[in-house]
Formats: structure tokens, sequence, C-alpha cells
């Protein structure tokens, strides 16, 4: 296959390198008299190829933002012609797709077409699974898993906190989990209160689960109209015989060997006429057993066939690193244990874990379709950190005005301006006008508050504009975000933190 690579003047360099590295590939590149290759037109380019011989190759590829459609250049130059990928380094890509047959465009650059052939691809593979899975029992419309793929999640919420509060943080995670489960806290002895949360919840149409270490609690829940009980264990299993129509998670009270005794309650409980039930032996938290915890998994897995849960929350919730590296092992471990239930709770640092996990299940159950490792699967949870770190090449770095120490603001105007982060970014400039301006885009909020107050000095436009972009960050990555604070305590470049860049004016 030969493809010619066509950019503009600043970019060839570059681009003449990462043609040299291609295999399997003769990529010759030509620059055109353009700086910059994104600028130019579709006309442009076939206005300069017209006179050249191209019969020797077989594609030519344009930069993906060139404006116009790449047909016209194939009419002139009677090449099948291509619009690439945005940015020069995703090239090798392009070509990768291309040696494979897959469709390009001559009007959306590869990297669209490219991103919407793999999500179809995915979204085709998940719809398969959900319809040929391993299902061992059905509750309100939820099939629950022998094995994955797929997986279903169940997040557990404090019941103890209002019932707005909850039903609020139920449809923000609605997306992204199948099953509510309502906490209830130990010594907890309000059936009342059970009742009225349990039916709310299935008011709104949410299937429901209960948890507490009150029987009596559970069997209200169930009356109320809970699916799912946490948890049967050894004390309980007598009583809640007389809902055994629901679904119940066994989870064993003994801390000694949880495996043989969970498979032990398993069996009394199938002899008993329980039918719909998962098994968890207790995921223990980090440095008090964790590891054997997972060992006690293995185990029973291998003693039988029934559907397992996993309570990963034991350990998100008692380690302090970010939540979404954990929760995509820990949801990775469950794949290979053949484990299709995971247990998840928000709170504080663990806040969007539905979300982690919700991509997590999807990530294993293609590796585990495709038999492959959870990478390049056209899903991942990057969220701060890049998979190819970009070298830039700075030429003459000498030439550059090197500023090692913090510059104090200079004369500022006569006002001050305060943002505030919540559901959306709020700016509020006080001074001989009063102007209060909130949305999502930092960069649309400095604008506007400029087009209001025209006379904002350079050195407080610069200081505002750096604020609003700490504040969309900090609204993108769900953080606190104070005003003249680092968004960022630690990082991986050493910087001084305790040092404040910035001081309110």
């Amino acid at each position: 296959m030969k493809v010619l690579l066509v950019t503009g003047k600043l970019a060839y360099e570059s681009v003449k390198e990462i043609a040299s590295q291609l295999k399997d590939v003769k990529a010759d590149v030509i620059a055109l008299n353009y700086p910059i290759a994104s600028l130019m037109t579709v006309d442009y380019i076939a206005e300069n190829l017209k006179n050249i011989s191209l019969k020797d190759y077989d594609y030519i590829i344009i930069p993906g933002l060139a404006s116009g459609d790449a047909q016209k250049i194939q009419e002139v130059t009677k090449v099948k012609t291509y619009k690439g990928s945005e940015d020069y380094r995703d090239i090798p890509r392009v070509i990768e797709a291309l040696s494979k047959g897959e469709a390009l465009s001559t009007i959306y650059p590869a990297d669209t077409i490219l991103k919407k052939k793999k999500e179809e691809d995915i979204e085709k593979i998940l719809r398969e699974l959900e319809e040929k899975g391993d299902f061992a029992f059905e509750v309100n419309g939820l099939k629950i898993p022998r094995y994955p793929p797929p997986f279903r999640i169940f997040i557990e919420f404090d019941a103890s906190k209002d019932i707005e509060f909850l039903l609020e943080e139920a449809k923000r995670v609605s997306n992204y989990v199948n099953v509510f489960v309502l906490g209830f806290p130990n010594g907890h002895e309000d059936l009342d209160e059970v009742r009225k949360k349990v039916t709310k919840f299935r008011d709104e149409g949410y299937i429901v689960g209960i948890d507490s270490a009150s029987t009596k609690e559970l069997i209200e829940g169930a009356k109320a109209g809970a699916d799912f009980i946490f948890n049967l264990n050894e004390d309980n299993i007598n009583e809640l015989a007389v809902i055994k129509d629901k679904a119940f998670v066994i989870a064993p009270l003994s801390i000694e060997n949880r495996a043989d005794v969970t498979f032990n309650l398993y069996r009394k409980a199938k002899e008993m006429k329980f039918e719909k039930l998962i098994l968890d032996p207790i995921l223990s938290p980090p440095m008090v057993g964790l590891v054997n915890s997972i060992f006690e998994y293995k185990k029973l897995r291998d003693l039988t066939d029934a559907p397992m849960l996993m309570g990963i929350l034991n350990v998100t919730e008692l380690i302090d690193v970010d939540s979404i590296g954990v929760n995509a092992l820990l949801t990775a471990i469950a794949g290979e244990l053949k484990i299709g239930n995971l247990l998840i709770m928000e709170h504080g640092k663990t806040r969007w874990s539905s979300y982690e996990v919700n991509i997590a299940t999807k990530m294993i159950s293609v590796s585990l379709y495709k038999k492959s490792l959870p990478k390049d699967l056209g899903l991942d949870l990057l969220i701060l950190k890049e998979k190819k770190r970009i070298k830039e090449k700075i030429v003459n770095p000498e030439d550059y005005l090197y500023i090692s120490e913090h510059i104090e603001p200079k004369i500022m105007d006569k006002g001050f301006v305060i943002i505030k982060v919540a559901d959306k970014i709020y700016l509020e400039w006080k001074g001989k006008e009063n102007i209060k301006i909130s949305g999502r885009d930092g960069l649309s909020i400095g604008r506007k508050l400029i087009d209001l107050k025209k006379d904002i000095n350079n050195e407080h436009s610069l200081y505002i504009g750096y604020e609003l972009a700490k504040a969309e960050l900090a609204l993108k990555l769900d953080k606190n975000y104070i005003q003249d604070e680092p968004l960022f305590v630690r990082g991986y470049n050493i910087i001084d933190s305790n040092n404040s860049t910035t001081k309110k004016k």
C-alpha cells in the first residue's frame, strides 16, 4: 500500500518523521506552500496537486481539519482521497484503519469515523452479551447473571438520610446502576420509615434492595416492595423464610472459612425452598484480610455456579486513593473470578463510583468477550492520564524568558470578583457595578464579563481567566474549588503547592 500524506510547511518535518516509522506501508509526505495544514481547503489542495503525477499512490490522506469535501481532490487526482486525523500524531491509526479496509470519510476527520465505528462495535457486543448471557433468575425485569458478562451494579445509600436527598442521588446515578439498596444503620428499628422509603423508591420506578441488621426491618422492607434482601445469614435464615420469594444476598457473619460457611448457608436455603440467591463471602478491606478474602471468593466459585456478589465498596471506601483505578482493578478481579454482581457506594472520595464501575464493567465485558486485555478497546477510564505522552519539540528553548519566582500582581481595577462552583460556575463582580454570571464554560463566562464590564484592565482579566479555568476543571472533575487556592494539592511534576499563585482581587 502506497500513501501520500498532505501537510503544511510547519508540520512537514513532524509528519515526515512519523511516516518514516510506519510499517508495511510506503508513505510519502508532501508539504504544500501553506503554513498551517488544518487551515487549508480542499480546493487549495486540489489546485496544488492537479499537475503532479500521483498514479502510483493507492490513497491520498489530507489533514482532518481541512475544510470541504475531499471528493473534489479525488476527482482531480483520480486517487482515492480521505480526511486523516485532526492531530498528525494519530496518522498511524489512520494508516492501520486503511490497511484493514475500514471505511474513512471524505467529509469528516478520521478520528470521528474511527471513534464512531468502535463505539458501534462495542454497543453491538454489549447487546449480544445481554441477549446471550448466562442468567440464574430474573427480578422485576432485571436478569441476574450466573457468570459475567454482563455485570449488574448495586449501589447502597445511607438510608438514614432525608428521602429527598436520597431520591436526588438516585436520579444522579440512575444511568449507571441497576439496583438501589437502602442501607439502614445498626440499631435502627423504625418500620414506618423503612416502609415509607422503600415505597417511595418503588413509586419512582427503581428496583430496590434493603440492607439492615434487623430481621424485622428486612421483612417490612420486603412487604413494602424491596426486591433484594441484604443479607441472609446464620442468625436470620429461619425467620426470613416468610419472604423467601424475594431475592437474597447470602453473606456470613462468621469471619472464618467464609467460603464454606456461605456455601453451607446456600445449600440450607435451597433446602428451605429459597430460590433467588446471590452469594457474597465478603470482601475484606485493605490490610485486614483483602487478599485472603479474594481467595475465599475463588474457593466459593469453585464450589458452585450460583450467582455471586462482590462488595467492592469495602475497599474503595477504606483506602485514601482516587477510586477510579481501584474500581477498575476490582472489577477486573471480579471478572476473572466470574462474579457478575458488584456492590458500590458513593461518599466523598468515592463519588461517581457508579460511573467508574459502569465503564469498568463494560470494559471487562468486552475484554472477556474478545479474550483480550482490557486495553485499546475503544472504552477507557483515562480521566487524568494519557496513554501516550506528546513530546513537544521546543526550538531554541534558551530564547524563552524563564520565570522562576512568583510575580505579584500590579495595580488592578477598583472592584473584585468572587467565583464559586456548585452545579455550575458562579461569578460575581463587585464594584461600581454589580454583575452576576453563571454557566459551565469558563471562557464564555469571562467573555461575557468583559463584554458587560469593558474597562477591566489586563492584569485583572488575566487573573479572572486563570481562576475561571480552574473553576471549569473543578466542575468537570467534581472537585472542590476554592478561589486563590491550588486545584490540585499535589501533582506528578514537583510543584510547591503551598504557595498560592494568586491573591483575590
